[in-house]
């Protein structure tokens, strides 16, 4: 090894320390410059404040470039409070520093809650996306600190939390069911109730919005495709087109008291068979409607069922706070028989054990409704809902009056 060779060697070790500590004291003696690399999952993004301000000289020490990062922290703060835009803000103290944001723009999420979707087929439930954004406030106040020498930033992120499906599900229980049954065997009526039921299965019922049953069911006429049943008619009993749909609207409206809500109701002039006295719900289009507000902070849904002669409600939303009863009080006055003999209107009817009912009978009763509302088995209150009077009609049954020849044998 030559003397030569060992010279430049020293040499070139010489100049590569110089290098180093120039370049150490560059950084040493520029405490105003903003440097860092901002860091995302392996991705950096780099800032250098010397390597911006060249197109922006002039304004140099208007804009505090060369201050150390306490004056270029307060010049911040006092442009804040001026109410200036906070992105206008951290490119005017570091020029270009938005393009680090936009640099990352990727990790930005829009938050998307969890859905609930209800129909006559049931809950289907959409899951939820939580939103992440940069928090770009923590970013450029970090960056300040670097007073010449580059740190490293991990992009700081915040995560905007979105309803879960767990949260949803917490909210869409059952509050309440109610169910009474019917007459299978009667095909109109039936029908009828079939076809009430299906538009009503599978409403929502958003917060502070009220339920209509007219509105919901539409009218009862043939030309909308009800067909004609026993009805109650100004206080007796007739055939009407929609005969069987005051059943669906009862039985809703036992499903919503039974779910803490007080629906507005209005009696029958007869007492119903398929509940209790005071319990009724009689509707008819443009006279009578059943309504309820949902007045809670959740939507109510609401789910029916028709099957094997029963017709079921079924209320789900937010848990209900108490458990509730149902209690009626009612004096009844007994309907009579009335046996007609009239051959010539009833031909049919020859012989004397040959009968047919001509109008149902149906006691009169006065009735009081109440709720009791319960909580951890212990009765909290009580709340006198309705009074009604409904009225008697005799039960009407015309006979034949000849006897059998049997009948004349000694």
């Amino acid at each position: 090894m030559t003397k030569k060779f060992i010279f430049t060697v020293i040499t070139l070790a010489m100049l590569a320390s110089v290098f180093v500590y120039a370049q150490a004291s560059a950084q040493t003696l520029c405490p105003w410059d903003v440097r860092f690399d901002a860091v995302y999952d392996g991705d950096v993004c780099s800032y250098r404040l010397s390597d911006k301000i060249s197109a922006c000289a002039d304004q140099a020490e208007q804009r505090e470039f060369y201050s150390g990062a306490r004056q270029k922290m307060h010049l911040y703060c006092r442009l804040l409070q001026m109410g200036l835009p906070f992105d206008a803000i951290c490119n005017y103290i570091l020029p270009d520093f938005m393009s680090v944001v936009r640099h990352f723009e990727y990790v930005e999420q829009t938050r998307r809650d969890a859905r609930v979707n209800f129909s006559a087929k049931g809950f289907e439930y959409e899951r939820e996306q939580n939103g992440v954004h940069i928090d770009v406030r923590k970013l450029f106040e970090t960056a300040l600190t670097s007073r010449g020498k580059t740190i490293n930033i991990n992009l700081p992120v915040v995560t905007d939390q979105a309803v879960t499906v767990r949260q949803l599900k917490q909210n869409t229980v059952l509050k309440a069911s109610f169910s009474t049954s019917f007459n299978a065997a009667n095909a109109n009526r039936t029908y009828n109730i079939r076809k009430a039921v299906a538009s009503i299965n599978g409403t929502t019922v958003q917060a502070g919005q009220t339920f209509s049953f007219n509105d919901t069911v539409g009218e009862r006429t043939l030309q909308t495709g009800y067909k004609n049943a026993k009805v109650i008619l100004n206080g007796n009993y007739a055939d009407g087109v929609g005969g069987g749909v005051c059943q669906v609207s009862t039985t809703l409206y036992n499903a919503l008291l039974l779910a803490e809500f007080l629906p507005q109701a209005v009696a029958h002039s007869l007492v119903s068979s398929y509940v209790k006295a005071g319990f009724d719900a009689m509707v008819s289009y443009g006279a009578a409607d059943l309504t309820f507000t949902n007045d809670s902070e959740f939507p109510v849904y609401i789910a029916a069922h028709v099957y094997d002669g029963v017709v079921r409600f079924d209320i789900y939303g937010k848990p209900n706070k108490y458990f509730v009863e149902r209690v009626s009080s009612e004096k009844r006055d007994k309907f009579q028989t009335v046996v007609v003999n009239d051959p010539v209107k009833y031909p049919q009817l020859v012989y004397a054990d040959q009968t047919q009912i001509i109008t149902p009978g149906s006691d009169g009763v006065e009735s009081k409704s109440y709720l009791n509302y319960y909580a951890d088995g212990k009765l909290v209150k009580t709340l006198l809902i309705r009074a009604n009077k409904y009225k008697r009609v005799d039960m009407v049954v015309a006979r034949g009056t000849l006897p059998r020849e049997n009948d004349l044998l000694p």
